[in-house]
């Protein structure tokens, strides 16, 4: 009698996004999350959902992985793996499930605990795991994992960011407990020259008690940038 080995090659791919700009449901090969970034607020329900849709033929063996981020932002940043449920502060059920074909999962997530003086940061991976391939060939699987940016807001969030330039760059430092977006900037020459100024294209997001330097376009003494907390964006000024 003549055995057939069947072989199977698992491709894995992970991506992780790190901008709240990413408004959108956001899709892979094999499913769809409605929600990239979660933010929990103090005085508001402890409980958020995210919701995964199997947009394949397939059924989708679906797995959640916890990590809390040590000195996000930092250049010692560290992304550790929760797994002892004493050391828990924020839960995301079901851990496993099968989301049917072209079905829809939730994924409830619960915050324990508000922190006490600076907020705290999580990734959540989803990952898709394989299951059996049924083919009498060699086969591959792509698999995409993904990340979804928590956030847990201590009990007075605040944002305090100051400016210091250096020649054709300046640096931005978030003296507050939680994080904020720098978005839509401009360099003006002056308060009252608003026809005078030039786009900053770039941006980005500043945590608690980090810094962020960009590229000044032009020579003006005075720069504009939208600062967004997650719920809504406010102008700040900074002179140069």
């Amino acid at each position: 009698m003549e055995v057939r080995k069947k072989t199977r090659l698992v491709v894995a791919f992970f991506t992780t996004f790190f901008t709240a700009m990413l408004a959108a449901p956001f899709a892979s090969g094999n499913m769809l999350l409605d929600r990239m970034i979660v933010y929990f607020e103090p005085g508001n329900q402890p409980r958020q959902d995210i919701r995964v849709t199997n947009v394949s033929d397939d059924n989708l063996f679906l797995q959640t992985e916890i990590y809390k981020v040590v000195n996000p932002g930092a250049e010692n940043e560290e992304r550790i793996r929760i797994t002892n449920p004493d050391d828990m502060k924020l839960l995301a059920t079901p851990q496993k499930s099968i989301v049917a074909p072209r079905g829809r999962r939730t994924v409830r997530l619960v915050n324990l605990e508000t922190p006490k003086d600076t907020e705290d940061v999580y990734r959540i991976t989803f990952r898709p795991v394989t299951g059996d391939v049924e083919a009498n060939q060699n086969a591959i699987q792509l698999l995409i994992a993904y990340q979804a940016l928590i956030f847990v807001r201590p009990e007075n969030p605040v944002y305090e960011v100051t400016a210091k330039r250096d020649g054709n760059k300046v640096t931005f430092t978030n003296k507050g407990n939680s994080n904020v977006i720098l978005r839509n900037g401009e360099q003006c020459s002056g308060a009252e020259q608003e026809g005078d100024c030039v786009e900053i294209t770039s941006g980005g997001r500043i945590y608690a008690g980090q810094s962020l330097t960009l590229d000044l376009p032009g020579k003006g003494e005075l720069v504009r940038f939208g600062m967004f907390d997650g719920t809504r964006e406010q102008r700040q000024e900074f002179s140069l």
